[in-house]
Order: structure tokens, then sequence, then C-alpha cells
């Protein structure tokens, strides 16, 4: 399905539709149909890009981790027997 970037030119609001053949899609924020299509780039995929994706979500999660370690503990002080 073809997904396309917009920016609205009355209102500036940008937005992605998706676009079925010859219809065209309305602003979500003001709802003129004066829009200006971007360009929109391919997403690359590289061996380091990968890497770096990786290392965000492993800090993410032991971030998460560590959230839930401390809910748990307060949980566990709080209604002890």
């Amino acid at each position: 399905m073809p997904m396309f970037d917009f920016v609205c030119t009355g209102c500036q609001h940008a937005f992605e539709s998706l676009v079925r053949g010859s219809s065209v899609p309305a602003c979500p924020a003001c709802g003129s149909t004066a829009l200006e299509k971007q360009m929109a780039l391919p997403a690359i995929k590289t061996s380091g890009t990968q890497a770096k994706a990786l290392q965000a979500a492993k800090r993410r999660d032991k971030a998460q981790g560590a959230e839930r370690m401390h809910a748990q503990r307060q949980y566990e002080l709080n209604h002890d027997d």
C-alpha cells in the first residue's frame, strides 16, 4: 500500500496518508486538500544502523527492567505481611 508524507499548505500540519488510486487525502487537522507531497527516503538498513538499533533496544530493555525491579521492590515493602 502506498504511504505518502504530506504537508498542508494551509495550516502547515505534517502527516502521512495511505493513498489509493487517484484519491486525494485531506489534512486531518483542518480538512484542506491543498497539500504538498514530501520527498520520502527509503529506510536503509546497514550493519552500522542495525548495530545502533540493537544497542538502543538493549538500553531501553535494561532501563525498563530496572524500573520493574524497583516497582516490585516497592510493592514488596508496602505489602509485607
